[in-house]
C-alpha cells in the first residue's frame, strides 16, 4: 500500500488515489484526468420540426372537413393554427441535431417555393416583355403603312414629275425604313432578353444542397 501524500495547499495527508485534498478541495498534482463532454444543443420549449410536419397538414385536413361539413368557425380556427405550424417548420427543421426526415422535408419544401418563385417570375418577366413586343408591332404597323402611303404618293409625283415632292418623299420612304429596322432590331433584342433572363431565373432555382457545419453531408 503506498503512503499518503501532503496536499500541498493544506498540508494535511490525502488518502492515496484521491485527485483531490478532502480537508480544503484543492486538485492533488498529478492526479487530475482529462475528461472530454460533449453536449448537445437543445432549445427548451421549442418543439421538433417533425412534430410540426405531422401536426400542420393534419389540422389543415381537419379544418377543411370540417369548412366543408358547415362547421366554420372551428374549421378556421384549425386552419390558421395548421398554417401557422407549417409556417414554423422550415425554420425548425433547419436548426443543427434535426431529423434526417425534417431535413429531407425542408430541402424538398425549398426546392418547390424555389421553382415556384422561378416560375412566378417567369410568367411577369415574359408579361412585361409581351407588353413591349405589342407596342413595338403597334409601331411597326403605323410605319409600313405610313411607308406605304408615301411610296404610293412618290409614284403620282414621279408621273406628274414634281421633282421636290419626290425628294420629299423619298426622304420620308427613307425614313421610314430606318425607323422600321430599328424596331424590328428592338423587338428581336427583347425576345433575346427575355430568354435569356427566364433562363437566369431558372437556374437560380436550381437545387443546392445545405450542409449544416459539423455534420456529414448525407449520401443519395
Amino acid at each position: 500500500m503506498s503512503d499518503p501524500e501532503t496536499c500541498s495547499s493544506c498540508g494535511n495527508d490525502v488518502p492515496p488515489g484521491m485527485q483531490y485534498c478532502g480537508w480544503c478541495g484543492a486538485a492533488i498534482a498529478g492526479r487530475q484526468e482529462t475528461v472530454n463532454v460533449h453536449a448537445d444543443r437543445r432549445l427548451f420549449g421549442v418543439p421538433p420540426a417533425t412534430l410540426l410536419l405531422a401536426l400542420g397538414p393534419l389540422l389543415v385536413a381537419l379544418a377543411i372537413v370540417l369548412l366543408v361539413t358547415g362547421r366554420l368557425v372551428a374549421g378556421v380556427v384549425l386552419l390558421v393554427v395548421g398554417l401557422f405550424l407549417l409556417s414554423g417548420f422550415p425554420q425548425l427543421a433547419r436548426r443543427s441535431g434535426e431529423s434526417g426526415v425534417a431535413r429531407t422535408a425542408v430541402r424538398s419544401y425549398d426546392g418547390v417555393r424555389g421553382r415556384a418563385g422561378a416560375a412566378i417570375d417567369s410568367l411577369a418577366i415574359r408579361a412585361k416583355a409581351r407588353r413591349r413586343i405589342g407596342e413595338l408591332d403597334s409601331d411597326l404597323e403605323h410605319l409600313r403603312r405610313s411607308r406605304e402611303e408615301a411610296i404610293t404618293a412618290l409614284g403620282e409625283a414621279a408621273y406628274g414629275e414634281l421633282a421636290d415632292d419626290i425628294v420629299r418623299l423619298r426622304g420620308a420612304v427613307g425614313a421610314a425604313d430606318a425607323a422600321i429596322a430599328a424596331k424590328e432590331s428592338e423587338r428581336r433584342q427583347v425576345e433575346a432578353e427575355v430568354d435569356e433572363r427566364v433562363d437566369e431565373v431558372r437556374s437560380s432555382a436550381a437545387p443546392t444542397e445545405r450542409v449544416v457545419q459539423g455534420e456529414p453531408p448525407e449520401q443519395p
